[in-house]
């Protein structure tokens, strides 16, 4: 299943649906965002499989490794092509995220540390919500707030629209389901 999601997003954003309309009143973005987490939450709830896949509380957390990718919207905003209003706090955000996951995941075990991976946990859901926020108030439309030069339209076109079409609502699910498990210490139920 993941493999059809992130090839029919990849086509998608390569053909350029994403791609705001003209006079469109909601962000196509926006829209496949709600709906891809929608889905994914409806697959951890009715899913013992996948839940018990995703047991391994280091291992949820190591994934997000791969956010260090951050760097790329640092390195686009010195170039001038996104705005730093957005790449500043998503960049930065993902970044450390990334860089602390190993160390969160290693020390998960010693005192203090289910604790740490909880706040380390709502840290990087935070730092998703104010990514994906302010990516769609950068971005021209109806829900553009900032006008900024140059705005997030970037964020729209392929590659880069694969980060909030698939990257932000995988992460934001895998930390969901870290923080279940953190929190009740299991799944529910099992």
């Amino acid at each position: 299943m993941l493999a059809l999601w992130v090839i029919a997003t990849t086509v998608l954003a390569w053909r350029g649906f994403f791609q705001p309309a003209a006079g469109a009143t909601v962000p196509p973005i926006g829209v496949d965002l709600i709906v891809v987490v929608l889905a994914l939450a409806l697959s951890l709830i009715v899913s013992a499989s996948l839940r018990r896949m995703l047991r391994n509380q280091a291992n949820l957390i190591r994934l997000h490794v791969w956010r260090l990718e951050g760097l790329v919207f640092l390195i686009l905003m010195v170039q001038g092509r996104v705005p730093a209003l957005w790449a500043l706090p998503a960049g930065l955000g993902d970044v450390l995220v990334g860089a602390t996951a190993l160390w969160v995941a290693r020390r998960l075990e010693r005192p203090g540390g289910r604790r740490r991976a909880i706040a380390w946990t709502l840290f990087g859901m935070a730092d998703l919500i104010v990514a994906v926020a302010l990516g769609v108030m950068t971005n021209p439309g109806p829900t553009q707030v900032f006008h900024t030069i140059p705005n997030a339209e970037l964020l729209t076109q392929y590659p880069l629209a694969l980060a909030p079409t698939f990257l932000v609502p995988l992460a934001f699910t895998l930390h969901v389901a870290s923080l279940l498990q953190l929190r009740r210490g299991t799944w529910d139920g099992e």
